[in-house]
């Protein structure tokens, strides 16, 4: 075993967090965390990971599950097709390996939404296969202890650090080093202000030699972000909220949301908003604008626009659904419509007309 190995090792023996995750093999609750904290910190990861596996505790149960239930589940998580290819492959798993997960890196690749690093880390923690799992936290790690000044966006950069990682490997401790590895990262070698004067590996870095801690990792500067304005009619009656289901091939595919309209501006009117066959304006006892919000996606902004409506009868159209309060909660739904309801609810203008 390397100096580098045994060091690391040795500090990640009495330094560890105690995470649920580490304290099972089984593959199939590692892979549910992995997937979960892929886009997600710890702390809040954590939480879901319970609710998780307490609503679907095995394989079959998340195979069997109706899709809505999963994505009610993951709702706050955000990357939904993360919670989408996780049902996909689970089915998968039921039906053409008769439940049986895969047993090794090269099988779980063939897993819908499972990727090298995903792939890897179900193979090093529950099979102890002796792959080496690379992550932002490794990449981090390894371009400040080698000097990599390559782009870490570009795939060459990530094949370079897992050769590395390969190389340092040690025969039959796949686990602890992968763990240490990331659990350094996480706590030692943070993106700003690392704390060096703890670093078990400090002292051969190339970074802390050359005061190039702040300039390591290379990361080049992210496309910009799409701007979308997102126009939302909400229709309340008698408590009750319309919403329907997204369609494929765009963000929150398969979500619940109000009725919509993309524009390249957004409305400023209650007017702006009638999309809706004018009939049915005989049935609107108020409309009123909400404040408008902003919610940012990896490469998306959306400005999001919201006109209540509330009317004297149901309007009805072949894929609304009306949800009250109660049953709203349980509606899968990009997170920020919890928060648009509850606006729409404390609006003076809202508790005028609902006396």
């Amino acid at each position: 075993m390397s100096s580098f190995s045994e060091s690391l090792i040795a500090w990640f023996q009495v330094n560890a967090r105690e995470l649920p995750w580490r304290q099972t093999r089984d593959p199939y609750r590692i892979w549910i965390s992995e997937v979960i904290l892929q886009q997600t910190r710890v702390a809040q990861g954590t939480a879901y990971y319970h609710r998780f596996l307490e609503r679907f505790p095995n394989l079959s149960d998340l195979a069997f599950a109706a899709e809505e239930d999963v994505l009610s589940l993951w709702q706050g998580l955000g990357y939904y097709s993360r919670a989408r290819n996780l049902h996909a492959a689970a089915k998968f798993v039921q039906t053409e390996r008769n439940g049986d997960f895969p047993p090794n890196f090269k099988e779980l690749l063939a897993l819908k939404g499972v990727g090298t690093y995903t792939a890897a880390a179900i193979a090093a923690f529950a099979y102890g296969e002796n792959v080496p799992v690379v992550d932002g936290n490794v990449m981090r790690v390894f371009c400040r202890y080698f000097g990599i000044h390559e782009d870490v966006r570009l795939p060459a950069t990530m094949e370079l650090v897992r050769s590395y990682a390969a190389q340092l490997l040690p025969t039959g401790k796949s686990w602890e080093f992968n763990q240490a590895i990331m659990e350094l990262g996480a706590l030692v070698c943070t993106p700003s202000s690392p704390s060096c004067a703890t670093c078990p590996v400090a002292m051969d870095c190339f970074s802390r030699k050359n005061a190039l801690q702040a300039k390591l990792p290379f990361k080049s500067k992210a496309k910009s972000k799409r701007i979308r304005h997102f126009n939302y009619l909400l229709l309340e009656h008698d408590g009750f909220f319309a919403f329907k289901r997204r369609g494929e091939g765009d963000i929150w595919e398969g979500l619940f949301e109000p009725i919509l309209s993309e524009s390249e501006k957004p409305f400023s009117s209650p007017g702006d908003f009638d999309f809706l066959n004018p009939a049915d304006s005989n049935f609107r006892i108020e409309s009123f604008l909400l404040p408008s919000e902003k919610h940012i996606l990896t490469h998306q902004e959306l400005h999001i626009h919201v006109c209540v409506s509330r009317l004297s009868k149901r309007h009805e159209e072949e894929g609304l659904r009306w949800v009250s309060g109660t049953q709203l909660s349980d509606l899968p739904k990009p997170i920020i419509f919890s928060k648009i309801i509850s606006k729409a609810r404390s609006s003076p203008l809202y508790l005028v007309f609902h006396q």
